[in-house]
């Protein structure tokens, strides 16, 4: 008994350490850029590292000050809230009549699309938004965030569709509801944990994507990662205002998500069981 109360205590800790270093491997990065955010020039240029300093806030000052920053922010918010808004108008009905078809070959070439890596579309894509005046558009980016959105939601939104019962829509019918107003008053309710989960997980995915806006967008549709990337290739790198950005850019992501902790928990479980 005792020998097997050791291992279990042994791989209790073991587990637990292993939790703690996997944390501290992943929250590491934003730790340290957060640091060198609250740092002077010098300070942040400085080898050896120093981790005891004086905080300033001169760094976000300056990238708040810059109106570069402030079109990006509002190109980024834009383009986020038209494409989940777009995506959700597109992918719930698409999804929730594939669900009711049991149309499995069309679920199966929508997870195909998945596979082809997108960075292959951004030549034709430059190319076609050239010609048709789309470049450095909001519309350009929507269209492209959508081409990997809409395959994602209808797959992800196919098990939470399934699990509302027919026997639901059927009362509705009864009492006179058309088949829109039943999908909208009680279908949508139903899978709402599912919709929170694919907008948080969109939400994501849209505010930090960088290659798409990069290669097909100029100034006018410029994001807030490509702005960051922006300090990478100045001739004078300064660590502090760069730091300092790309903290403003992650802070939105991580209310957004403790916003939707409970849903989004329950979202991901859900969708994993099915």
């Amino acid at each position: 008994m005792e020998t097997h109360r050791l291992k279990r205590i042994i791989v209790r800790v073991g587990f637990v350490a292993a939790c703690i270093v996997s944390i501290v491997f992943f929250i590491f990065p934003f730790c340290w850029v957060l640091l060198m955010s609250l740092k002077t020039p010098d300070a942040a240029q400085s080898i050896p590292p120093t981790f005891i300093f004086r905080p300033t806030f001169e760094n976000f000052r300056e990238v708040l000050s810059q109106g570069a920053f402030l079109n990006a922010l509002k190109n980024s918010i834009i383009v986020t809230f038209f494409t989940l808004v777009a995506n959700l108008i597109i992918s719930l009905p698409a999804s929730y009549i594939i669900a009711r078809r049991r149309q499995k070959w069309l679920s199966f070439g929508i997870l195909f699309t998945q596979m082809a890596p997108w960075i292959v579309f951004l030549l034709p894509w430059y190319i076609i938004f050239k010609k048709l005046g789309l470049y450095d558009t909001y519309i350009g980016l929507v269209l492209v965030n959508l081409t990997f959105m809409i395959p994602f939601t209808i797959w992800l939104m196919l098990g939470f569709f399934e699990d509302v019962p027919v026997e639901v829509e059927e009362a509705a019918w009864l009492d006179g509801c058309s088949y829109t107003g039943t999908f909208v008053r009680i279908v949508i309710p139903l899978v709402k944990g599912g919709i929170i989960t694919i907008t948080t997980l969109g939400f994501m995915g849209v505010w930090n994507v960088f290659i798409f806006p990069l290669v097909l967008s100029g100034y006018q549709a410029q994001t807030l990662p490509v702005l960051v990337y922006g300090f990478l290739v100045d001739d004078s790198l300064n660590f502090g205002p760069m730091s300092a950005a790309a903290v403003l850019i992650t802070l939105p992501v991580v209310a957004f998500v403790l916003l939707n902790q409970k849903y989004f928990q329950r979202g991901i479980a859900l969708g994993g069981r099915k």
